[in-house]
């Protein structure tokens, strides 16, 4: 009977343990590229809707780098924190939903990057072949002007609940909700 009570103590001192580390170890904010939107908008409707237009060629090494690897990895990439370029705005979502109030028609988080034509970069993500027929010119113009400017939506928070630290925050509750089911169970249980 003694060691069903250490045991069934046991199991439920650590599902408090367990329950702890969450609180103790937050899921830190994430930086999210996402190449995933689409434009047939050229220079002057991007400026019109607040888009900053940045040239590949004028992003340092560490955006070139984000932008690309965005690219080949269909269309979303996340760094930590640190691992950021420096001429992108990172917002949360509060900051750009309130800058989306107070100029509705800007879009907040959101840069053009200007592909140069000799650039050996993956292709765009735009879908430029919806909605035309692939013999005129306005084809031919919408086509350009998808691989010319390529949007790219920044921002900063939370990864997604199916990412790494989610999962392993759920497993740890998970693991504390069983193993305080068991204790409850050891020491509520006679012995026969």
């Amino acid at each position: 009977m003694k060691n069903r009570n250490k045991l069934g103590t046991a199991f439920v001192v650590l599902a408090i343990v367990l329950f702890t580390v969450p609180a103790l170890f937050p899921v830190q904010a994430m930086l999210t590229h996402d190449t995933t939107d689409s434009t047939f908008d050229g220079q002057d409707q991007l400026e019109a809707q607040g888009v900053e237009i940045i040239n590949y060629d004028n992003l340092s090494e560490r955006g070139q780098e984000l932008y690309v690897q965005a690219l080949e990895n269909g269309g979303e990439y996340r760094v930590s924190t640190e691992q950021g370029a420096p001429e992108f705005d990172y917002m949360t979502s509060g900051e750009r939903a309130q800058l989306q109030r107070e100029n509705p028609e800007h879009r907040p988080g959101v840069v053009a990057i200007e592909r140069p034509d000799d650039a050996t970069l993956p292709p765009a993500d735009e879908p430029f072949n919806r909605g035309s027929n692939k013999n005129d010119e306005e084809y031919e113009q919408r086509r350009e002007q998808a691989q010319r400017y390529d949007l790219m939506e920044i921002s900063k928070g939370p990864p997604p609940l199916g990412s790494t630290p989610q999962l392993l925050r759920l497993g740890v509750a998970l693991l504390a909700v069983v193993s305080f089911g068991i204790g409850g169970y050891v020491l509520s249980s006679k012995s026969t």
